[in-house]
Parts: C-alpha cells; structure tokens; sequence
C-alpha cells in the first residue's frame, strides 16, 4: 500500500468514515501508460527539464512542443498516485510509436505529435472543434477491461492545460501557492470511465502587468500554468522556464522613448555638421537648422544636440537637452524621429534585452505632455497621435518581418489611458493593422465599490465607461480592434492590502468580454505571502478562462475545501473585509471627480491642506450616508466591518482543527493585520485632523496617540510589503500609508515632546 493511500485510510478511519474500495485495489499487477511524444530528446524527464536547450524563437517547434508536452506528462505521473490506488512504479512513460496491449492509457498530445490520438477510433468519438490556441479536450472510456483517456490539445499548451483540467476532474484543487495552496479529495478516487471534456478560453490573454526579474517564483508560475494564466513579463530572467509553461512574454511600458529615442544618448550616426565621428556609420538624417553641437562639450554628440527638433514642444522651446528627465513625448509628427526610434525598437527584438517578448507594451510617457508644434496639433488630440505613430511603427516592424530581420511576429499594445483615455477623433490611418495592434483600456480612476457599467455610479464609473465604448466599437467609435482590459487591483497606492474583489470580478470580468475586451490583466500582483488575496487570484483565473462559470458554485466550493473545519466562520470573515475594503480606491488611491483638482479626489491629500474639503464626494463621508446613487462604505462603515472581520478571523482560528487549514488561515491573518493596522493609522490621523480643524487640541492629541501605536506597528511590518513589483512595494507598512507627511505635521502639534 503506498503512503497516500495510507494517509487517506488512516484520516477516513479516525473520522469513522468507511471506504469502499473496488476489488481491483488488490491488484498490483495493474498499471497506468502514459504515451506521448518526446521527440528527440532521450526521455520524458530530459524533455520535461530541456527549456534551457529548446530554441523557443526559432520556425522548428518540434522541440517547443517535446517539451512542454512531457511536462504534462510527467505532472501527470506526479499527481495520479496522490489521488489514486497506484504507486508512482506502477505508472510508465513510452513514446507514441504504439499503443500498449494492457494496463489503463493515456494518450497525451496534438493530432500532430501524438499520431495514436488521431488514428485512435474511441466510442461515438466526434473530432472535436480545437481551432482556439490552448484549448483541449478529454475523453475517457472502456476498452478490453481498461480505461483510455484522451488528452488532446490544440497546441502544446492545451494538452498542458487538458491534464491540469484532468487532475481538477479527479479532484485536486489548485487554488494557492504550492503544496499549502493545493487541496486534494478526501478519499482515493477512481479514473472515470465515461469523461468528455472540451474546453477554450475565452480571453485569449490572462495574467499580470509587471517589469523587472522575479527570482525564485517557480511555484508562483506553476500555479498561473496550473490556472491557465499566460501573460507575464519579459524581463524574466527564468523567461524559457515561462515559455514551457506557455506563458506569454510582454516587453515595454511607458519607457520606450527613453529606451529608443532618449534625448541623451549618443548619437549613433556619423553627423555631417561634425568632425571626429567619421568611424560611424553614414548619417540616414540630414542635420536640420536646430542643430546644436556638442554644447557640453563633452567629446561626443547626443540625439537632443542633432536634432532638436525631434524633442517635444513646450511653450514655444525645444529643450529637450537641458533636461535629465523626458519633459514630454517627442514630436510624432516629425517622420524621421519616428523612423528612429522604430529601428532601435526593431534591433532590439532581434537581438537586443527584448530578443525573447512576444509582444511589447508601446506606451508614451506616464500622463506625459504631448508636444505643442504646429505639426503635431495639426495631428489631432493625443490619442489621434497615438493611433497614427502606433501605426507608423507597427509597419516598420512588419517590413523588417518582410526583409527577415525579424523571425517572429511581435505585436504591439498601446493605451488608452491618461491623456489618451479619450477615444479617437478621426478615421485611423489607411491599413491599420488590427491583427497586430491591440489598445489596452486602463481605468485607474475607477472605483470598486460599483461594477464598471453601473448606471448608479455617476461620479467616477460612468464617465469613464463612455470613454471605453469609444474605444469598444460604440456608436460614432473609430478604433475597431481588440481591446485589453488593464485593471488596477492591486494598484502602486494599494500596496497589497487585503483588499478584496470577487463581487467585482464576477460582474465586471464577463461585462468586459462581452463588450469587445478578449486580453486582460492586472497590476501588481503579489507573488508570495498571499493570504486573502488567493481568493482573488484564484477567481480571476476561472473566471478569464470560462465567464460563464457559476461563480456561487465556485466560491462554495473554495471556502468548503480550503478551509474545511472553518468553512462558515472564515467566509464570513471574507465578507466582512471586502465590504471593508470596497471603497478603498478614494480612501488611499484616487477616483475620478470632476470639480476636483485633476479631476480626481482622495481624501488622504486633505490631511495636509487646511483648504482641502475631505469629504466632497457621494462615494465617501465620514458617518454613515446612503444616496441613491455613488453609495459605498464610509469611514465609520468600514471601521465596523474591519472590527466584525477581526472577531471572525480569531474565531476561525480557535475552532481550525485540520493543521494544513491553519497555516492558510495564519497567513490571511497576517495579511489582515496588516490591513487592518493601516485602517487605524488612517482613521485616526484622519479625526486628528477633524479635531485640529475644530480648534480641539485636546481631543486632536488623544486621537494621536493612536496614531503613533499604529505607525511604530507599521513601521515593523516589512515582508508583506514587499511582494510584488518595487513600483508597487515598499521600505514597510509606514512608507506604504503614503501619510508621512501628514503625520509629521500633526507630530509637530500633538507628538510626544522629546
């Protein structure tokens, strides 16, 4: 008998529970085959580990395909004897050259690499309909006294994802990170005899903006494979282990004028107007009348002393070279600039930092200024601008792809967002190609508390819903491609918080697929210490791969499995803390709000400005306040529902009785924590700043005391914060508030006096 075996005895008998175990259980004899495709590699195991020999760039795929391929099949001989009655040496691996006489099979693979699967004749067998990249499909049935199994991908990432699917059928449940995040079924199953399972996506795009390398997050990525999640970030150092797993590789954000077209980098070209560059190439620019020269005198030209001209336009000055950062994005009506900085973009995907994306994020500056020339407001608003140099570069790109510079397709995503949210105001250039150009929608001054398209959420959600059918395909809209969702759950000013989103998620996630959107992700996801956001993750994930999955069904089964002994009380505790956390995007990012500064409000910039009105939005009062419309939880609301939740968490704790459940439950605790510290802080320096504007010092210098216990627990509060992107993360829980500056002038008043 093997060991899980045992344990699943021993757990059942301690709770008197009887298994009934089929006669065949005795039979040693029996045997599981696995047949797939290695290709040229000498076994499964070597083909499984080979990422770092595979060419992922290259036209051949054969090896592309060996790989990930056996993968699966060794995550499928890893898993079966923890769930079932066969021992890990009753399970073998053979190529598919011909199909074993005994013993149950899989056939693992696609119709190309595994020949067995389309020359296999199964019961009533339909071929079914894998024209979607990454989908499968599963059948099992009797045959001479065993069981056949099918897994057939579309690709190698759906056979990847089919056996994933299959172990979920059997019972196991890859809800968090690694072994304290899976669940497995309470007793040995049975392989099912009479299993049809097809499956596709339906966002073609799942995952998580991010930049930067992440380093030992294998099961950080096990788990978004497991999830079927496949968007993560080029700048991965372990990027071939991301390309098994089928995940795709994104490049860029909004660094891509620095990275290619940076005032201050040398010029790489032999100017005519200068002596003692002669060793460089010839010039493809002619020098204009702004040329400036080496005015530094440093020995060498930059791009801003050539060519003034292709820096941006602010207040009638081109400046560029006086400055250490970008003013502004450069002038994208001058043909030669833009020729520019799409040949260093080029030459980096072909063998540059970027020789591995699979696309690249072509975003202008963060809220840059765009320039003011003639030219290029002749152009249009910012997002026509945006659309033609989009455009522009997209067809250097596919000429390089033309002339085989470039051996691989790389599309291109761009943003709405910022002076871009605004949907086009005239037709897109002649040929705009819609296969290879996506416009990712970005509303960061949403609020969370109202779905996207509630009609009742007038001040922040609506505004920002016309500008997304604009861009969707709307009446009057322009711009007729796809469409990515870049949501902000975790955005920088969050700092991972407990927050939680799966009311959000369920209304919002399919609403966005069925308005145009088929690419999705979020910033910045945490990679480790999850705690309460596992919920989070784990819902995205169902809910990008199928949006018409029961989302009640799901959330039963996560709180009924993953906290067994505590099912009720540790679920309530959830719900406490997400209506806690609801409205947090006023409370410490900000929400959109027309007659603010910017347009946006959030109260913490009250703290410091006595002419600051901190409550002038329906969204967020002090005392409890329910408008018809703009309704969410004030302050005193949620300090209630953080108080409810901490009763519910302590309690789940006492009665937790499984040890695995309880270490899940430590960690959402901490996490909890603190969040429920830096509710605190806030509170309290909040009426420390209420009472200083009443003139009640007394009061204000009691309500700090509160506020300095929360800081010095803030301040120790470290790894929490630290778990996701450094954008996003921070030195501890007091840098995270984003408050210092309103605790230091209310220390000043009300501080213990040294």
């Amino acid at each position: 008998m093997n060991y899980s075996l045992s344990r699943c005895l021993i757990a059942a008998l301690s709770a008197g529970i009887i298994l009934l175990l089929p006669i065949a259980l005795a039979n040693a004899a029996e045997t599981i085959t696995i047949v797939a495709n290695h290709g040229k590699f000498s076994s499964f195991e070597t083909a499984a580990g080979s990422e770092e020999q595979v060419n992922w760039q290259d036209e051949d795929k054969s090896d592309d395909n060996a790989c990930t391929e056996s993968y699966a099949a060794v995550e499928l001989k890893t898993f079966l004897p923890n769930i079932c009655k066969y021992k890990e040496q009753d399970i073998k691996l053979v190529k598919s050259d011909n199909l074993p006489t005994s013993g149950h099979v899989f056939l693992l693979g696609t119709r190309d690499s595994n020949l067995l699967i389309d020359s296999f004749n199964a019961p009533g067998d339909r071929r079914a309909n894998l024209s979607r990249p990454e989908s499968f499909c599963i059948r099992s049935f009797e045959q001479n006294q065993r069981i056949v199994t099918i897994i057939e991908g579309a690709d190698r990432i759906g056979v990847l994802y089919g056996v994933y699917a299959y172990l979920e059928k059997l019972g196991i449940g890859f809800y968090g990170l690694g072994e304290q995040g899976t669940v497995y079924p309470k007793r040995i199953v049975n392989l099912p005899a009479d299993l049809k399972l097809t499956e596709k996506p339906h966002y073609l795009t799942r995952g998580f903006f991010t930049k930067g390398d992440w380093n030992d997050n294998d099961e950080f990525f096990l788990w978004m494979a497991r999830n079927r999640l496949n968007l993560w970030t080029a700048d991965q150092s372990q990027y071939r282990f991301l390309k098994k797993l089928g995940i795709k590789l994104t490049a860029g954000a909004h660094d891509i004028q620095e990275l290619f077209l940076n005032p201050h980098s040398e010029y790489p070209y032999n100017c005519s107007k200068y002596k003692g560059d002669e060793n460089k190439p010839e010039d493809p620019y002619s020098a204009g009348s702004e040329y400036l020269g080496d005015i530094n005198k440093d020995g060498r030209l930059t791009y801003a002393e050539v060519h003034p001209e292709w820096y941006v336009m602010l207040g009638g000055q081109r400046d560029a070279h006086k400055h250490k950062r970008l003013r502004g994005n450069y002038c994208t009506s001058n043909a030669d600039a833009t020729s520019e900085l799409a040949e260093n973009l080029i030459q980096c995907l072909v063998d540059g930092q970027w020789a591995h994306a699979d696309m690249v994020n072509f975003w202008m500056l963060d809220g840059g200024t765009w320039c003011q020339c003639q030219a290029c407001k002749k152009s249009g608003i910012p997002s026509d601008r945006l659309c033609q140099l989009i455009h522009t570069v997209n067809s250097r790109i596919q000429e390089a792809r033309r002339q085989g510079r470039l051996k691989r397709n790389v599309p291109l995503v761009t943003l709405a967002y910022s002076t871009t949210l605004s949907p086009p105001t005239r037709p897109l250039p002649k040929g705009f190609d819609y296969d290879n150009i996506s416009m990712t929608f970005f509303p960061i001054m949403r609020c969370y508390v109202h779905s996207f398209a509630d009609p009742a959420c007038t001040e922040c959600n609506q505004l920002l819903l016309k500008d997304f059918r604009g861009w969707s395909g709307g009446p009057g809209s322009y711009y007729k491609g796809s469409i990515f969702i870049g949501e902000y759950y975790n955005v920088s000013n969050i700092k991972t918080l407990p927050v939680l989103f799966p009311r959000i998620m369920a209304i919002d996630i399919p609403w966005f697929f069925r308005n145009g959107a088929r690419h999705f992700h979020y910033m910045h996801t945490p990679t480790r210490l999850w705690g309460t956001w596992t919920l989070n993750q784990y819902l995205m994930g169902r809910l990008l791969w199928n949006i018409d999955i029961d989302v009640d069904v799901i959330l039963n089964d996560y709180f009924g499995r993953y906290y067994p002994t505590t099912t009720e009380t540790t679920r309530s505790f959830y719900q406490h803390l997400e209506h806690a956390t609801a409205n947090i995007k006023p409370l410490k990012h900000y929400i959109r709000s027309q007659g603010q500064p910017r347009n946006r409000y959030t109260m913490r910039f009250g703290l410091t400005s006595e002419d600051f009105e901190l409550f002038p939005t329906k969204h967020l009062r002090y005392e409890s306040y329910h408008p018809v419309t703009n309704d969410g939880p004030d302050i005193v609301e949620m300090m209630e529902s953080m108080r409810l939740a901490r009763g519910k968490i302590n309690a789940a704790l006492s009665a937790c009785t499984d040890p695995v459940e309880k270490v899940r439950l430590v960690e959402d605790e901490r996490r909890f924590a603190y969040g429920e510290t830096m509710y605190k802080f806030y509170y309290h320096l909040l009426r420390t700043t209420m009472f200083h504007r009443k003139g009640d010092k007394e009061l204000a210098r009691r309500e700090f005391i509160e506020v300095d216990r929360q800081a010095d627990i803030l301040r120790g509060i470290v790894d929490l914060v630290n778990v996701t992107f450094r954008h996003a993360s921070a030195k501890n829980g007091y840098e995270a508030s984003y408050l210092q500056a309103a605790y230091e002038l209310y220390k000043k008043h009300y501080g213990k006096k040294e």
